[in-house]
């Protein structure tokens, strides 16, 4: 059986707005240059951050940075090198607006992203050997299902990619549009 890799977050502090962080150059950068759209750029930047502090992550590409043949499809959110070794990586939250969070949600996520995951690693021109998924879950009950149906996945669909949960239950800011 694999498992996921699930960190949690513990800091009481951490309900400060991004602006008010103090933020490495690199997770500056991810939050100053344009996005290719969606409205994700603070968990990217929070997580580019987190790698960083927790890891010694150094940012190499943003997400318009990275090249890929053919264009339109999915997309990285960042590239990093970390223990040596040069990785895309994505960034997505795990929550539920109404309702319980469940099996069916957290497979539903791991199979869009993971398939994502794959077509940009086909795609680029960029050169990694993984990529890392990074989910931020709203609670320790929606990263202990994540990590349940990642059990539930094909291994052909997350043979290229390390999973890495973080629970940010006291920064609400991740989860909303921005």
């Amino acid at each position: 059986m694999t498992e996921a890799c699930v960190k949690e977050n513990q800091t009481e502090d951490f309900e400060q707005h991004v602006t008010s962080m103090t933020l490495s150059n690199q997770a500056q950068k991810i939050m100053e240059v344009p996005n290719a759209g969606g409205n994700s750029v603070l968990s990217e930047v929070l997580s580019c951050e987190m790698l960083k502090r927790c890891f010694g992550a150094q940012l190499l590409k943003t997400e318009m940075e990275v090249c890929y043949f053919p264009e339109g499809g999915c997309i990285t959110d960042y590239t990093c090198r970390m223990f040596d070794t040069t990785l895309g990586v994505s960034v997505t939250r795990a929550m539920k607006y109404k309702g319980h969070y469940t099996m069916e949600d957290a497979e539903r996520l791991l199979m869009k992203k993971l398939t994502g995951v794959l077509q940009s690693t086909q795609n680029t021109l960029e050169k990694w050997s993984k990529q890392l998924l990074h989910i931020w879950a709203t609670s320790s009950h929606v990263a202990n299902t994540i990590t349940r149906a990642y059990d539930l996945i094909p291994e052909e669909v997350k043979s290229n990619t390390v999973i890495l949960v973080t629970v940010a239950n006291k920064s609400r800011e991740i989860f909303m549009n921005k």
